[in-house]
């Protein structure tokens, strides 16, 4: 479901934005720190309730203001968000108000695609794991509910090992058994989504890499052979000892191995980025099987990317239905690719916070 009207007030520098017309391709180009930046950020906040800058609202929210609106409208539905600088936020679809995210989420599946991310692929388990959990949110409906029961059950078992300095496994055996039930299930369910993923993520590789063999690998987080009440009950001790729980689905993993290594010794900075961009790819390729459309950020990927990359990604996106939100220094590279690939596009300039639509001019609607 496109954006088709977006407003923003006091986030950044950005006083107050209305931006109008929006179209499947929005361009958003003007210098370093003018706010082009920032009007992705807001997108990211209205879609996820958090920024992919900061974890603490008051620094996004403008100075000494008690809080920042992101509101949006869709073909059929009015969404919105109201970000506390205490934290607090208020949400909104067509005038409701809700508890939490989740459904903002489930509206506007979004994916934030920066090149410079290679972290994914260098830096811990954390954000594969992530990547993997918002596809599942996206295409796996009883998910959410799988993986909220797992999380509870494992924060008081972990609450009873720091308490406790000699606990018996009789103590801990119901938030075991709880642990166990709830972490096969969301195994499962992690395994055949993941099975699907690799289908799409073999293909996006091909496009994007053509002279690389790379294999996705999901790593279970803990030995499945035997069965997760199983392993609990065998590292009780070690548990005990280090007063959190080692092993269960909260460790899982994704593995991007080469045929000479793992992806992270083997393959260069720019085969990285392309990487990137094909794991994310990938995910959009399959909620667009599902027929679910995504809203994709993405952020000076033309100082990122060659010239043949750029338009390859472009085109991908177009092909997938995508709404896309992209910013650049240098908008006429940009207004080629859209026109020699007819995609449908709107120019906005944004300078000191301001952000003004431009006119339409022939190159744009040819």
């Amino acid at each position: 479901m496109y954006l088709e009207r977006l407003y923003i007030e006091k986030i950044r520098n950005l006083e107050t934005v209305v931006m109008k017309n929006l179209q499947p391709f929005n361009v958003l180009y003007g210098i370093n720190g003018s706010g082009k930046t920032s009007v992705l950020e807001a997108i990211h906040i209205l879609a996820t309730g958090r920024s992919f800058r900061t974890h603490m609202p008051k620094y996004y929210i403008q100075h000494q203001q008690p809080h920042g609106i992101i509101f949006a409208q869709m073909h059929s539905d009015k969404i919105g968000i109201q970000k506390f600088s205490s934290g607090e936020q208020r949400i909104k679809i067509n005038g409701d108000r809700l508890a939490t995210q989740r459904q903002l989420a489930q509206l506007l599946p979004l994916q934030y695609i920066d090149p410079l991310s290679i972290e994914i692929i260098d830096h811990g388990a954390k954000p594969r794991r992530q990547l993997l959990d918002w596809l599942m949110f996206h295409v796996e409906p009883s998910f959410y509910q799988t993986w909220l029961q797992y999380a509870r059950a494992l924060k008081q078992r972990n609450s009873m090992l720091k308490q406790h300095k000699h606990l018996s496994i009789t103590d801990i055996q119901p938030w075991n058994n709880l642990l166990a039930e709830y972490g096969e299930q969301l195994h499962l369910q992690r395994v055949a989504i993941f099975m699907q993923w690799q289908v799409f993520f073999e293909q996006e590789v091909k496009n994007l890499l053509p002279d690389l063999t790379l294999k996705l690998e999901y790593i279970a987080g803990f030995q499945t052979e035997f069965g997760l009440a199983q392993v609990l009950e065998q590292q009780h001790g070690k548990d005990c000892e280090r007063k959190y729980t080692e092993h269960g689905p909260h460790r899982a993993d994704l593995r991007l191995k080469t045929a000479q290594g793992s992806a992270s010794d083997v393959l260069s900075r720019g085969q990285k980025k392309l990487l990137i961009v094909a794991l994310k790819l990938s995910q959009i390729a399959m909620l667009h099987a599902s027929n679910k459309e995504t809203v994709v950020l993405l952020d000076d990927v033309t100082a990122e990317l060659d010239y043949a990359a750029q338009q390859r990604l472009l085109a991908r996106l177009h092909t997938l239905g995508s709404q896309v939100f992209l910013t650049t220094l240098d908008d006429a590279i940009v207004k080629q690719h859209l026109h020699d690939l007819c995609i449908s596009y709107q120019i906005f300039n944004v300078h000191a916070g301001v952000v003004q639509i431009q006119p339409s001019t022939p190159l744009e609607h040819e």
